[in-house]
């Protein structure tokens, strides 16, 4: 030890150093528990969070509709066997996501994307589509059909990017904002705009789309909203191949067959 250096002086130093790092430890411990209780980044997580299970949930509805198939067709549907394979577990997680606020955050997305593609000229946005298809997957009985739904879900999630989930996590922490930008482009959303925005003028707009189909009028548009009315998948899926457009509006449909308007009133 150096002349006049004592060991008192080594401990009080040693003391002084200890007492430094705690400081900054405290600092640090104090600054992240700010963050994590943030809403910020309580978003972020509860995105990335939702994100992942809805995905985990997705690939098993696919691995179990692919055990499905190698099943004896005649006894794989019997509920009473061990081997009967459930993907009501997954379904479970489907709804759960529909009723999450991550879902919220989700229609917003779809709102940004489906006026970017407005914007652009674009004739369609896949994302449109996506909680039609998380809906008709979770209403499909039928194993192998539900994992092919699933895989269509899954397949237009490849394109969510890193940005994505950081423009969901910030517009989540403004509800408000969401709520308005969700609202501004349900009249792009054919879907949504029949159920809400159909005008009360309109309000034989159900029974005209039943009088044109009912003339032999094949139109994917047309097909489309008699999708809608009936609830039928199958007739909405073939609407959507064909060309249908999801940004369709009832006054569209009486303006293009206004001679079949006018017969449909006179009737």
């Amino acid at each position: 030890m150096p002349d006049g250096l004592h060991v008192s002086d080594v401990i009080a130093l040693a003391s002084v150093l200890v007492a430094v790092v705690a400081l900054a430890m405290s600092v640090y411990t104090t600054y992240i528990t700010r963050h994590i209780a943030t809403t910020g980044f309580q978003s972020a997580e509860r995105v990335k969070s939702d994100t992942a299970v809805l995905l985990a949930a997705l690939r098993g509805i696919m691995i179990k509709s692919a055990l499905y198939t190698q099943q004896n067709p005649v006894i794989r549907n019997d509920r009473s066997r061990d081997d009967f394979i459930d993907i009501s577990p997954e379904k479970a997680i489907l709804q759960g996501f529909l009723n999450s606020s991550t879902a919220v955050a989700y229609y917003d997305l779809v709102a940004m994307k489906s006026r970017s593609a407005v914007e652009a000229g674009k004739q369609g946005e896949p994302w449109r589509v996506f909680f039609l298809y998380l809906a008709t997957l979770l209403y499909t009985a039928n194993t192998y059909a539900a994992g092919k739904w699933a895989a269509r879900v899954e397949k237009m999630m490849d394109s969510l990017s890193e940005d994505d989930i950081k423009t969901m996590s910030n517009r989540l922490e403004n509800l408000t904002g969401s709520i308005k930008r969700i609202a501004a482009h349900r009249k792009d959303d054919v879907l949504l705009h029949v159920l809400v925005d159909s005008k009360d003028e309109h309000q034989d707009f159900e029974a005209f789309i039943q009088f044109l189909h009912a003339k032999g009028i094949h139109d994917p548009d047309v097909d489309l909203f008699r999708s809608i009315i009936s609830g039928d998948a199958k007739v909405r899926e073939d609407a959507l191949k064909k060309g249908a457009r999801l940004s369709v509006t009832d006054t569209e449909i009486i303006t293009r067959y206004k001679e079949e308007w006018k017969q449909f009133e006179s009737a």
